[in-house]
């Protein structure tokens, strides 16, 4: 905002949308979770509060309340209530009921873009300077017109609204006074109250608000499957509309993607399916189901696990991968047998926190421990499944050192290998990675110099706020506590190579639709990063990595900087590990 608060069109009273749009609620301050917030500019302290208040709402139960307190002195004071949602239509109006005290204090409003762009509308005369003033007492509704050019700045400047929008922000400004051709700032304190608000959208709610979901009622996310198994579908924004579930079958080479049914929902927005579980691959299976009505669009990942169906290439191949050609296998698990995991037993195959004792640990669902109630680990039939959870509050990593360094490690030449399949939930992060063994040189509270090879990140979600990685993955080199090697190694690597698109690469299918090996090999000279034995990238060797053992780390975390939400599949998403194998060369 510039120091003034520029002005908005303003419309008092309308009473109804334009013909042909519809008016949308996205914001009706009655639920009890939700958690307002202000900021402010210039304003000292104490500064302004917001609060949900019974106190006589416009509409419902609740409005919300704000308390302000403007200062005579000093700059021009202003501040602002963002809203935060989702609106993916076109909008022309947003309204909301105001609560006047007479105070003369400004209103207006700010939006933001899908860019982060942040506009504030100007009306065509600019009378004022302002949205409006609040020179009435009692609820008044106030509209104000998107349509009609105005200022921006920030974000992706491009000067567009883009969709969907992500805020819009109620400002209030310090009331002014002109004497003598000047304009005084005023003193002000007092409560202002906000309701319903609202916009004037060329779609209806579902589409406009983004809830447009296609929903599983049966069977349950992650379950189970044998045989012939119907699907009940439950998509209300997407009645009378034909929706299409797709599965990954086997078959030569890659094996395809195949169109298991075509659904026309009825006119309440249900309908089912039969899957033939037995005619696709033995395990675990993520089914795509996917709906389209005008510019709404949405895709359910119904992961399953079919305890029938086709043995695919499971389980480890008993010749070596190309990339290892000449070196000697170290160690490999398949996961056939109990699991050997622990926080605490030495004995243990892998440990169930990134060293030391889980003190860098990083999902937002906590990496939790085989022994206890939270266990987030499974064995099923020769799989590893690591569950992420929202009723146990748990994810889980498994790691190939302990605290004391020891473990499974490799040096260069060598190389490491995962087989596995992710899920593609809202803000899930499945990885598998390689570090140089830091805790051989820990002495204290800072980890010393080491490198990080992240053969793949994965990260789920599509759509807004999501990384929109369903096409690909990340690779990532790092060099930690080396400013010079970072900047000269890593960094240019990882701008060469981001985002890793597979189908560029020939590889079809996607890290969530079905298994695949992920693979990376260091040389002294060459780390080279593969996917289904295909090179994926490839930087120059650093030169920790050159000399120091290396661990591997393979997890299903969630976060990484991204908004996580398993609710629509029930609060579970699963990660399945076929395989790991570690080889060694001959160092010279």
């Amino acid at each position: 905002m510039k120091q003034q608060l520029l002005s908005c069109a303003l419309v008092v009273c309308m009473a109804s949308p334009a013909w042909g749009l519809t008016p949308v609620m996205v914001q009706d301050f009655e639920q009890a979770s939700l958690q307002p917030t202000v900021w402010s500019v210039n304003i000292p302290a104490p500064t302004p509060s917001v609060q949900l208040s019974t106190d006589e709402p416009h509409d419902g139960k609740q409005c919300l309340r704000l308390h302000y307190r403007f200062l005579g002195t000093g700059g021009f004071q202003y501040l602002g209530i963002p809203n935060k949602l989702k609106i993916n239509a076109r909008v022309h109006k947003v309204r909301f009921w105001l609560k006047g005290d007479r105070s003369r204090c400004s209103y207006g409003l700010q939006v933001t873009d899908a860019g982060g762009e942040t506009h504030q509308y100007r009306s065509l005369s600019n009378a004022t300077g302002q949205g409006g003033v609040v020179d009435f007492v009692g609820w008044k509704e106030v509209v104000f017109d998107l349509d009609p050019p105005h200022e921006t700045w920030g974000g992706d400047r491009n000067g567009k609204l883009d969709h969907p929008i992500t805020a819009i922000i109620m400002t209030v400004g310090q009331p002014m006074e002109k004497a003598d051709g000047k304009e005084r700032l005023l003193a002000a304190e007092g409560d202002l109250y906000f309701d319903s608000l609202s916009v004037d959208s060329e779609k209806d709610a579902e589409e406009t608000l983004g809830t447009a979901q296609v929903s599983v009622v049966s069977p349950e996310y992650c379950s189970e499957v044998k045989g012939d198994t119907t699907v009940i579908l439950a998509a209300p924004a997407f009645r009378n509309t034909a929706v299409t579930v797709k599965c990954w079958r086997q078959g030569p080479g890659f094996g395809s993607d195949s169109t298991v049914a075509a659904v026309t929902l009825d006119s309440k927005g249900s309908g089912s399916f039969v899957f033939p579980a037995d005619r696709y691959p033995h395990g675990p299976l993520t089914l795509r189901i996917g709906g389209v009505r005008g510019e709404t669009k949405d895709n359910c990942c119904l992961q399953l696990y079919n305890k029938g169906g086709v043995s695919w290439n499971e389980g480890m191949p008993k010749e070596p991968p190309p990339a290892a050609q000449g070196m000697k296998l170290v160690f490999a698990d398949d996961f056939s047998g109990p699991l050997s995991i622990s926080a605490s037993d030495p004995k243990a195959t892998y440990y169930s926190h990134k060293p030391p004792h889980g003190s860098t640990d990083f999902s937002v669902h906590a990496f939790s421990d085989f022994e206890s109630p939270k266990n987030p680990f499974a064995q099923v039939d020769t799989y590893l499944r690591i569950r992420a959870s929202d009723r146990a509050k748990s994810s889980g990593l498994i790691c190939s050192i302990k605290n004391d360094g020891s473990g499974i490690t490799a040096k260069a030449p060598c190389y490491f290998e995962c087989r596995f399949i992710g899920p593609n939930a809202p803000g899930t992060w499945p990885a598998f990675w390689l570090m140089t063994n830091y805790m051989l040189g820990w002495k204290g509270g800072k980890c010393p110099p080491n490198d990080e090879l992240d053969i793949i990140e994965a990260y789920g979600g599509e759509g807004p706020g999501h990384p929109n990685f369903g096409f690909g993955y990340q690779v990532a080199p790092h060099a930690w506590e080396q400013p010079g090697v970072e900047k000269a190694i890593a960094e240019p690597a990882f701008r060469k190579h981001f985002p890793i698109r597979m189908s560029r690469l020939g590889i079809p299918s996607t890290w969530y639709e079905t298994f695949h090996t992920y693979g990376c090999k260091i040389t002294e000279t060459d780390t080279i990063y593969y996917c289904d034995n295909i090179e994926v990238a490839r930087h120059e060797t650093m030169p920790l990595s050159k000399k120091e053992p290396l661990f591997f780390l393979i997890n299903l975390a969630t976060g990484g900087g991204w908004p996580v939400d398993l609710s629509r599949y029930h609060g579970v998403a699963d990660m399945y590990v076929d395989y790991v194998r570690v080889y060694a060369g001959d160092r010279r």
